[in-house]
């Protein structure tokens, strides 16, 4: 597995590049009508905090009209004096197209100089483009050190790619005592995703002792912001009661947020809560169209469900081959056994298209379930005209390899 780069990069334009937004170490100060004469005077003396200054009044309005590019102009003054936190800004401004054209040379330059000032965020931006071949050649090692080096600093999203990096194994030996370490860092300052991940390692009690109890804390931390793997996982604890006290009422609210922000498994949830009234009245019409809404985000066990309830006529649905068919196929399609069984069955009376999809199911299901299929599978395959059975065998394999991720 290797680190989310583009991921960790959609993190800091979010973050980094809202409109008019600005470095954390923005100088405070109150804007008045107008250039305050004195302000004025130091910068055109040379003054870097000065030039600084004025560099964020013009690119903010404060006082004055916007003027990015006048912005970029006292920007670059500080940065030529070596002032990191401007030559970090005007990285930004180069890899944005801020005020200047938009120039990924340009912007790794000028992290450059800042990372070499020891400025984190510089560090992390630079790392990312020698991660992602933008401005720079790609270099995966220097990647790797300058992430570190900004994690060391303190940046968050450096320390929770830090910690990925030690969950998975890439780069470093895998190490999930030195993962936790470095997720809690990034956590401790608010990270979501770090919160997260520090919560299932607790959970699983990989590489540190197992705590529900602290696990269900850093989910709810996460959960509160909005995140929803952490909601999802908050409602799965509330449900079974693990690490705080079993409370359908509680997983029905967090299933829900998940749920409305898209997370498939939180819909799933939710509709099996409405389907056995657990936390709520029993809802068969609220249950399918959530398992529908899951179904048509992508979520192969929904998809599932939802055609055995058209096949079977099931949760206040009315049977129907077509629809139920049409399901079956969909969940086939994403490498899942029992769907592919089922649809086969549904569509037994095309041989070639039988043996195919038992072909695919055998080898990933057990029991009687597996020599029920290998059965019909067989009988498919003596139904095949010289040649046919060569020619799916072909496909078989086709589609193995293309969906071995999938298996």
């Amino acid at each position: 597995m290797t680190l989310h780069w583009k991921r960790l990069a959609a993190l800091c334009f979010a973050l980094t590049f809202t409109p008019g937004a600005l470095s954390a170490q923005t100088p405070d100060f109150t804007p008045k009508q107008g250039i305050d004469p004195s302000l004025m005077a130091k910068a055109r003396l040379g003054d870097a905090a000065a030039e600084f200054q004025l560099s964020v009044i013009y690119r903010k309005g404060l006082g004055v009209p916007k003027d990015q590019a006048l912005s970029v102009s006292w920007l670059r003054k500080a940065a030529e004096q070596n002032i990191p936190n401007a030559q970090y800004n005007l990285g930004l401004c180069y890899e944005l197209g801020q005020g200047i054209p938009q120039n990924d040379a340009q912007a790794a330059a000028w992290y450059a100089k800042a990372a070499q000032n020891g400025h984190p965020e510089a560090q992390r931006h630079l790392g990312i483009f020698y991660a992602t071949c933008r401005g720079v050649q790609k270099d995966e090692r220097q990647a790797f050190e300058l992430l570190g080096a900004s994690a060391t600093g303190g940046e968050p999203f450096a320390q929770f790619e830090l910690g990925r990096a030690y969950a998975t194994g890439h780069h470093f030996k895998q190490d999930k005592a030195e993962a936790a370490i470095w997720y809690r860092k990034s956590a401790d300052q608010g990270n979501a995703d770090a919160q997260h991940n520090l919560g299932v390692i607790y959970e699983n009690g990989d590489g540190i002792p197992k705590d529900l109890a602290q696990a269900v804390e850093l989910y709810r931390k996460a959960a509160d912001q909005g995140h929803a793997p952490s909601q999802f996982a908050l409602g799965l604890a509330y449900a079974h009661g693990w690490g705080v006290a079993k409370d359908y009422t509680q997983a029905i609210i967090w299933y829900t947020k998940a749920s409305e922000q898209g997370n498939t498994g939180a819909m799933d949830n939710l509709a099996l809560l409405y389907a056995h009234g657990q936390g709520v009245p029993k809802d068969e019409a609220e249950a399918e169209s959530w398992f529908l809404k899951a179904a048509e985000a992508g979520a192969v066990d929904a998809q599932f469900q939802i055609a055995m309830d058209y096949d079977g006529g099931y949760h206040g649905l009315k049977k129907d081959k077509a629809l139920a068919t049409a399901w079956f196929r969909k969940a086939a399609e994403q490498g899942y056994a029992p769907a592919q069984f089922d649809l086969a069955m549904e569509i037994h009376e095309q041989d070639d298209e039988t043996y195919f999809w038992l072909s695919l199911a055998v080898p990933n299901l057990e029991g009687d379930f597996q020599k029920k299929a290998a059965f019909f599978r067989d009988v498919a395959a003596a139904a095949l005209k010289p040649g046919q059975r060569t020619e799916i065998d072909a496909r078989v394999n086709q589609w193995q390899t293309d969906h071995k991720n999938h298996q």
